[in-house]
Formats: C-alpha cells, structure tokens, sequence
C-alpha cells in the first residue's frame, strides 16, 4: 500500500472520457470536476471538446481568446469561452472546495 494518494488524472479534450465528479488537473494545473449533466450537454454541444480545451488553457483575456473567463451569472465564477463553430453557448462553473465544478450551467452567447 501507498503512502501517497493517487496522482489526480489529466483533463482528456473528450466528453465521453470524462467521469462524473472525478477530479481532474488541467494542463494549467487548476482542479476540475463534471457533473453528469455537464458532461451530457458537452457531449450534445460540443462535439470535438472545444469547451474542454478552453477549460485546460485555462484564464484568458475576455478579448479575442479560447480560455475560461469570469462568469457574470449569480454564484458561478467561471464561464469557458470559445470563438468559432461552438462558441455560441458558454458552460459555467463555481468554484466548491478548491475545485472548479461545472454542474451544468449553460448559457448561450
């Protein structure tokens, strides 16, 4: 037996990879976690994980950039931002213990 817990697994830009309330590490090193109903919306609106790749960049100028920024809705710190095919709806998160939870808060542009 390990002394140690286990390293937190790497956010995957793939819906169908993601586990309901599994804590992941973005390649910026923030802790993320998905409820099942974000992760069915992601699968039904974002297809090829844009939304995802914004949440592993991670904070961004809300200017011009793929990336999570500040969320202007009530209780939710954080919105992803993605520009192109996609970037009409915006998936929000709060932050719970440390941790970027998305619960599936979604808003379009």
């Amino acid at each position: 037996m390990s002394d140690h817990e286990p390293e937190t697994p790497e956010l995957t830009n793939s819906w169908q990879e993601i586990q309901p309330d599994v804590v992941y590490q973005s390649a910026e090193g923030r802790l993320v976690s998905f409820s099942k109903a974000q992760i069915q919306l992601g699968i039904l609106y974002d297809p090829i994980g844009k939304h995802l790749r914004a949440i592993n960049k991670g904070l961004v100028p809300p200017k011009g950039n793929t990336g999570i920024v500040p969320s202007e809705q009530a209780d939710y710190d954080f919105k992803t931002k993605v520009l192109g095919f996609g970037g009409d709806r915006r998936f929000h998160g709060k932050i719970i213990e440390c941790i970027l939870h998305f619960p599936g808060k979604q808003t379009n542009h």
